[in-house]
C-alpha cells in the first residue's frame, strides 16, 4: 500500500503549479547546461524533466524547501547517479584485455609516492593564490561556471576573469613544473 499523500486545496494546488513553472523558468536553462555537460544533448531534456518531476512529486507531500537552487542541483546530481545505476553494463562492447601483466607495473609504490606528491604541489600552489584568482579559478574549475557567470558573481568583465584564471594556471603550472 502506497504511503498517504497530502492532499492540496485547490487554491494551494494552483499556486503550487505556478510555482512549479517559475521554477521551470528560472532554474530550466541552468539544469541543461548542467545535464549537457555530464551527459551530452541527447539525455539532457529527459534529465531535467526527472528533476522538475521530482519537485512536483515533493510538492504533493506538502514538503516545503528552504533552498530551491540546492535542492534542484542535488536532485539533478541524484539523477544522473540513478541513472547510471539502471544501465547495466554490457561485456559485449568492450575491448578484451590482453596485457593485464603491463598493468601492475604502472600502479607501483613510487608512482603512487609521485602522484601525491604532484597532488600536494598542485594543493600548495592553488593555496598560494591571491583571493580574487583563487575565487575566479575555483569557479571555473570546480563549479564549472562560465567566465560570464564568474564576471557576473564577481562583478568584474570577462576580461578580467579570463586574466585572473590564466594567472592562476601560470602559477600552478610554475609551482608544479618549474622547468615550464
Amino acid at each position: 500500500m502506497p504511503p498517504p499523500t497530502k492532499q492540496l486545496d485547490p487554491v494551494a494546488a494552483s499556486f503550487a503549479a505556478e510555482q512549479l513553472r517559475a521554477w521551470t523558468v528560472q532554474y530550466g536553462p541552468a539544469l541543461r547546461r548542467y545535464f549537457m555537460k555530464k551527459v551530452g544533448p541527447n539525455e539532457a531534456e529527459d534529465l531535467v524533466q526527472e528533476v522538475f518531476l521530482s519537485l512536483q512529486l515533493r510538492g504533493r507531500t506538502g514538503g516545503e524547501i528552504d533552498n530551491i537552487e540546492g535542492y534542484l542541483f542535488r536532485t539533478a546530481a541524484n539523477t544522473i547517479v540513478r541513472r547510471h545505476q539502471r544501465q547495466k553494463w554490457d561485456w559485449a562492447g568492450h575491448d578484451v584485455l590482453d596485457d593485464l601483466d603491463d598493468l601492475s607495473d604502472d600502479v607501483s609504490p613510487e608512482r603512487v609516492l609521485m602522484g601525491k606528491e604532484e597532488l600536494d604541489r598542485v594543493l600548495s600552489a592553488m593555496r598560494g593564490l591571491p583571493p580574487r584568482c583563487s575565487q575566479a579559478f575555483f569557479l571555473h574549475r570546480f563549479e564549472e561556471l562560465t567566465y560570464s557567470a564568474i564576471a557576473a558573481r564577481m562583478r568584474i568583465t570577462n576580461s578580467a576573469v579570463e586574466r585572473l584564471i590564466q594567472r592562476a594556471l601560470r602559477r600552478i603550472s610554475a609551482t608544479v613544473d618549474p622547468e615550464l
